[in-house]
């Protein structure tokens, strides 16, 4: 029977894998060329991972800060703009993100792996706010909060550049009147 990887084997991996990425893209990389380099089998990687999409983004995972499992600030707003930062690729991979466009294996480890578990942080987080209150549970803006937030984000990190404050203002200007109104 083969042996499991050990915990320190496995982050070894996941930060060659990273680090490939980094140099050279996400489409210029294979899996082989990330068994070649950490000196592991492919059938390794596979057996581990399923393929390159995981492997990246679980490296992607790893490699960002620990984050708490809720978001609990004590306010809507502060909830709100803590999930503004949340879920966020580094700088460094952000070519990762054109890939994720284009490459349909990749986009449902995303998702998987990155999204969705954020995704339920946040409407945890609204649910209090539902049950405290403040948001009416009618209102059908409830249902398209991460996307009001995330994706003009997303599309400014990406390709318009960065614009100081944006979250902020995304909150106070667009999100939090339109969940805190009357339906």
């Amino acid at each position: 029977m083969r042996s499991r990887l050990t915990e320190e084997r496995e982050r070894e991996l996941l930060g060659i894998a990273l680090a490939l990425v980094r140099e050279k893209g996400y489409d210029e990389v294979t899996i082989d060329d990330i068994a070649r380099a950490a000196r592991a089998s492919t059938a390794t990687l596979y057996r581990r991972w399923g393929g390159k999409a995981k492997m990246v983004i679980t490296a992607v995972k790893v490699s960002k800060p620990a984050r708490p499992e809720e978001i609990d600030t004590g306010s809507l707003r502060g909830d709100l703009l803590e999930a503004t930062g949340r879920g966020t690729v580094p700088r460094p991979l952000t070519g990762l993100a054109q890939a994720v466009l284009v490459d349909e294996e990749l986009r449902a480890a995303f998702h998987e792996l990155m999204i969705e578990p954020e995704l339920a942080v946040l409407r945890r987080a609204l649910e209090r706010h539902v049950a405290a209150g403040e948001i009416d549970p009618a209102n059908p803006v409830l249902a398209m909060v991460d996307r009001l937030l995330i994706g003009p984000l997303v599309a400014e990190a990406l390709w318009l550049g960065d614009t100081p404050g944006l979250a902020e203002r995304l909150v106070d200007e667009v999100v939090l009147p339109l969940l805190t109104r009357k339906v």
